[in-house]
């Protein structure tokens, strides 16, 4: 049953109260009598059902869009200037709200031991109940809390009827799933990001990278030692082949035009000198460096070149996994091989499968940033993440192609279960 409460209300609780910041240490933030009744009331509910195996529930609810009106006043937008007429109002509407329904995932917790109680909406966190904290002003939060308890009331309802699952599985919208798809699929209904990825790289050298590169080296594959001097000009000869600007600059020049600059004290030591290296690579007092950054980027989206030592000698490896650098990273990699060098590339096999097409990007939630998802996808190599994208017609190409994870069944803890599985 959708509640009275719409989504646009909704959606301004959960963006107001997730911003409150409850994770630090000092947040005091506290409800009024109304508002804690209700969140005692949910949390007891809840206590109806299996936890899952972080002690918390995960479950589903939804809303009805509404009309216009509660997504807005057109007056106040016209006035501080958001809109020019009422029809770019009436598009902004639709375009945040296209669909008559709105599904909202909830996460809550309760951790008996210490007495703490928390609940997220949309991976936002929106609501804390922890006696270990001071209070501070009560805000009242009475129809979020009341719109939370009817959700699961009437999910509690389904689930002795023995349909929550089986509604959930059929209804959901697959904006809300997680699973994979292979990047050639993407590629053919979305023609340019091929030519994105691949970049500078032309047939001969993707030929040649899939022929040769490797994350690992034979023992015989060393130098006997390496300089600062040797390293900047390594760095130079993929500064090259990458078509970098000014590469006919010297290559420490190079180096700290195109790295990250914080060089661990590297162009401090003598740049000749193989001693010198050797002492500089094995003091454990430096730190909080990254030498081995030679093109600069994002903490996900730079390329690595490290200098590496074991028994057998030295030896480099090229690391740049974004999707948006590999191909400077493979030929970085191209450059350095060519040249005869012992180099290496970490996730060889990986980036070898991405360049056919051949690899797996984990699809995420609408909500969830589409970075640092790893935890979504365990056991799976899947480095890259997207969204299922908006256009109805690529949509439509793309899902056939999609691997989706199972919906995880939500039980009772006693009497009747839920017999609609998810899968």
């Amino acid at each position: 049953m959708l509640s009275k409460f719409k989504a646009p209300q909704i959606q301004r609780y959960i963006d107001w109260l997730g911003r409150v910041g409850y994770q630090q240490s000092d947040c005091s933030y506290s409800y009024d009598a109304k508002t804690n009744a209700l969140l005692g009331e949910l949390f007891t509910l809840l206590e109806e059902i299996e936890p899952n195996e972080n002690r918390g529930w995960s479950f589903w609810l939804k809303a009805d869009r509404g009309t216009i009106e509660d997504f807005g006043n057109c007056e106040e937008w016209l006035e501080d200037g958001t809109v020019d007429s009422y029809e770019e109002f009436e598009q902004c509407w639709k375009a945040e709200y296209p669909n008559a329904v709105e599904w909202f995932d909830v996460y809550a917790i309760f951790d008996a031991e210490i007495d703490y109680r928390a609940v997220f909406v949309r991976h936002k966190f929106v609501i804390e109940l922890d006696s270990r904290k001071p209070k501070s002003e009560e805000h009242d939060i009475s129809e979020f809390a009341q719109w939370l308890v009817d959700g699961v009331k009437d999910m509690l309802s389904e689930l002795k009827a023995g349909t929550y699952n089986f509604r959930i599985k059929q209804e959901l919208p697959v904006q809300h799933r997680v699973g994979t798809v292979l990047r050639k699929y993407e590629w053919e209904v979305i023609p340019e990001l091929r030519k994105q990825l691949i970049g500078n790289l032309t047939d001969a050298d993707l030929n040649e990278f899939l022929k040769y590169a490797k994350s690992s080296l034979s023992d015989d594959e060393r130098l006997p030692q390496i300089t600062a001097n040797d390293f900047y000009s390594f760095c130079a000869l993929g500064y090259r082949a990458c078509g970098y600007e000014g590469t006919d600059a010297p290559a420490a020049a190079l180096y700290k035009r195109y790295a990250d600059g914080r060089d661990d004290g590297l162009s401090e030591i003598e740049p000749d000198s193989p001693t010198a290296f050797d002492a500089w690579f094995h003091d454990r007092q430096r730190f909080g460096g990254h030498p081995w950054e030679v093109c600069r980027g994002g903490n996900s989206t730079h390329i690595d070149l490290y200098v590496r030592e074991d028994v057998h000698g030295w030896y480099l490896q090229v690391a740049g996994s974004a999707w948006t650098r590999c191909a400077e990273a493979a030929l970085f990699f191209l450059a350095l091989h060519r040249a005869g060098i012992p180099v290496c590339i970490y996730q060889a096999e990986l980036l070898k499968a991405r360049f056919l097409g051949e690899e797996k990007i984990g699809i995420v939630p609408s909500g969830v940033f589409p970075a640092y998802c790893h935890s979504y996808f365990p056991g799976e190599d899947v480095i890259d993440f997207m969204h299922l994208p908006d256009e109805k017609d690529v949509l439509e190409q793309l899902l056939p192609h999609c691997i989706w994870q199972p919906l995880n069944a939500i039980k009772l803890k006693k009497g009747d279960i839920d017999n609609g599985q998810s899968e």
